[in-house]
């Protein structure tokens, strides 16, 4: 019984760490128009966990999200262990 505990933690474990996309961190509270994440109207945040998503693809992120106002995305810096568990660090970048 225990080797199948120990069997289906593991199969729980990995599939929720494979779960780590990135993401924007553009949270709103319900009937509020500020945002409660890290992403502002001139910059834009995005979590990520370092050891799976590579810069290109935050950058490409970075681009489709600042796109629909004409505009191209910036890297503006890196904070690290400031996000979700499977997501700990945040990118940012600013749409000029």
């Amino acid at each position: 019984m225990c080797k199948k505990i120990s069997f289906w933690g593991t199969i729980l474990l990995g599939l929720s760490l494979s779960a780590c996309a990135p993401f924007v961190d553009s949270r709103r509270e319900a009937g509020q128009s500020n945002p409660v994440g890290q992403s502002t109207k001139n910059r834009l945040a995005i979590c990520y966990n370092p050891l799976w998503t590579k810069d290109a693809t935050l950058q490409s992120m970075a681009d489709e999200t600042c796109a629909p106002r004409g505009k191209k995305a910036i890297p503006d810096g890196t904070r690290s262990f400031n996000c979700t568990f499977t997501a700990p660090n945040t990118a940012f970048f600013k749409c000029e």
